[in-house]
């Protein structure tokens, strides 16, 4: 068994590996091939006779960093091998202040064998078939000028520095008095809004069929809002961290960036 940087040619393995693993597909563009074209982002594979059978990936914002991607094949699982792929990526992360993750059911004794511990909840859900944006009054595209109220507004958000993430996801952006809904060049639709009436307008905005949406169970009015939407509820994840805790602030949060770095 060999655990390495994963390659350009390993990506297509590397995505088959997580969509048997989690049961949803994982097609290209999604987090991951983001996440491997920046300075700060790791993809791992483990490698068995010339074949990839666990996948592990992480992503540093400055002095906090995010674990996802911890995938194994089917029959190549009751090895621990999602503990090891996890040590791998904290180590190829190198030293952090805190280390997050959103964990699974099934992934969370793993993580709470390895030190981490619970920091919060999100609840998903998938945008209904008959989902139809609606850009109400006050709703408009960013522009440049936006920019730094977008990035000041993220940083209150989440108490972390993700001016690359966020930067990437301006191209197509909505705001409005008190939010933004961002648009990554994958799909998703993170919004991120200082009052209720904002992150109301926006998820509305930006609302699609099939979508994957996520909100904070913390954020009550989020949550209304997507089931309000008819949004299906898929499953959830918890939050965890191991190390110093994150000024975060989950009721700014009405959508994530993926179920990677939430």
């Amino acid at each position: 068994m060999q655990i390495r940087p994963a390659t350009a040619a390993d990506l297509d393995a590397f995505l088959d590996v997580m969509s048997i693993s989690f049961g949803v597909s994982n097609r290209r563009p999604n987090v991951h091939t983001w996440v491997a074209a920046q300075p700060g982002g790791h993809l791992l594979v483990a490698e068995r006779d010339g074949r990839v059978v666990a996948t592990g990936s992480g992503i540093g914002f400055g002095p906090t960093a995010w674990i996802g991607a911890i995938a194994v094949r089917p029959e190549a699982r009751g090895e621990r091998l999602g503990q090891r792929m996890t040590e791998a990526v904290i180590e190829a992360l190198g030293e952090r202040e805190t280390l997050l993750l959103l964990a699974s059911p099934s992934g969370r004794p793993i993580y709470e064998r390895m030190g981490f511990e619970p920091d919060g909840a999100y609840r998903v859900f998938s945008g209904p078939a008959h989902a139809q944006a609606a850009i109400g009054d006050g709703v408009r595209p960013a522009t440049e000028a936006d920019r730094e109220g977008i990035l000041a507004l993220d940083a209150l958000a989440t108490g972390e520095d993700r001016s690359a993430a966020v930067g990437a996801a301006l191209d197509g952006a909505l705001v409005t008095d008190g939010g933004a809904g961002l648009r990554p060049p994958f799909p998703a639709r993170p919004i991120l809004a200082s009052d209720p009436d904002a992150g109301r307008a926006l998820l509305a905005a930006t609302i699609e069929p099939g979508i994957r949406l996520a909100a904070p169970q913390a954020n009550v009015p989020a949550v209304e809002a997507l089931i309000a939407h008819g949004c299906e509820e898929r499953h959830g994840v918890v939050r965890m961290r191991r190390g110093a805790p994150v000024a975060w602030r989950p009721e700014l949060l009405w959508g994530v960036f993926s179920l990677f770095f939430g």
